[in-house]
């Protein structure tokens, strides 16, 4: 099965894991890599940055969530295993959704293509895919949608919901239909233990995906009334409520509305 992995210059731990779990554990697919070329930051800036995170400690809990989303990275790229992406088709874009994109896709037909870090697809690429074009989203969806799943389900006590779920993408965001997904199994601990074991358990998803997409033959099976919800950005100072907390609930979900969603899955 060909395989495009459509990624930035500048991965993310969580994704660089992801993928080279993949290639490790499914080696007998053929892949390519087709890769955004960000604007670079002042490195060294960027590094300074990150030593203030790392050492400072500020009784109010200013940085709290910056130093422990750093734990978490120095944890997952323990584990990650350098691959050589010379030893693959490689195709370079300026930004996501672009014409270069689509001329290297066009190219290389891929059966899949996995969004790892390259940003929101348009259907000028999912629609490139002979399968299904994926997303590895780290919540169980569509109940939870957007970014730091992990983080606002311990906020609104709904630890059921933390997860990693592997969907096609669509037109809306963490609403395709699924294609596996786990919960994560009686979570415990700080925010930075759930979130690593979160991630441990996206790598086993998108390798079961790929497993269940090179079989082919799935139909889309739908269910209405799915109780949804987006969540943004996390805000420091709530995280530091919730870690003063000992990560037990802030506030019930029950207090915040859900908007009904109609959700869909795959059924092989």
């Amino acid at each position: 099965m060909n395989v495009c992995i459509y990624t930035s210059d500048q991965p993310s731990p969580a994704s660089l894991l992801n993928i080279n779990y993949l290639l490790q554990k499914r080696p007998e697919h053929n892949y390519s890599f087709l890769t955004i070329l960000r604007p670079r930051v002042n490195q060294g800036f960027e590094s300074k940055l990150k030593k203030i995170y790392g050492e400072l400690r500020f009784d109010d809990g200013r940085y709290d969530f910056e130093r422990d989303t750093l734990a978490i990275d120095k944890k997952l790229n323990s584990l990650i295993v350098p691959v050589n992406k010379k030893l693959f088709t490689n195709g370079y874009a300026d930004q996501v959704n672009d014409e270069k994109s689509v001329k290297f896709l066009n190219e290389v037909k891929p059966d899949v293509i996995i969004q790892s870090d390259a940003g929101i697809l348009k259907q000028n690429i999912f629609s490139l895919s002979k399968i299904a074009t994926i997303n590895v989203h780290h919540g169980i969806a569509p109940e939870v949608r957007g970014i730091a799943s992990a983080f606002w389900c311990l906020f609104y006590g709904i630890k059921d919901k933390i997860g990693v779920t592997c969907h096609l993408i669509d037109d809306t965001l963490d609403t395709g239909a699924i294609v596996a997904q786990r919960t994560l199994a009686a979570p415990t601990g700080s925010f930075i233990d759930i979130q690593f074991e979160n991630y441990l358990l996206a790598r086993d998803v998108l390798v079961d995906s790929i497993d269940l997409l090179s079989k082919g033959a799935y139909k889309v099976k739908t269910e209405s009334d799915v109780k949804s919800y987006y969540f943004g950005m996390v805000n420091p100072y709530l995280y530091y409520t919730l870690k003063k907390r000992n990560f037990e609930p802030v506030m019930k979900i029950a207090d915040r509305a859900f908007k009904l969603k109609e959700k869909k899955y795959l059924e092989f």
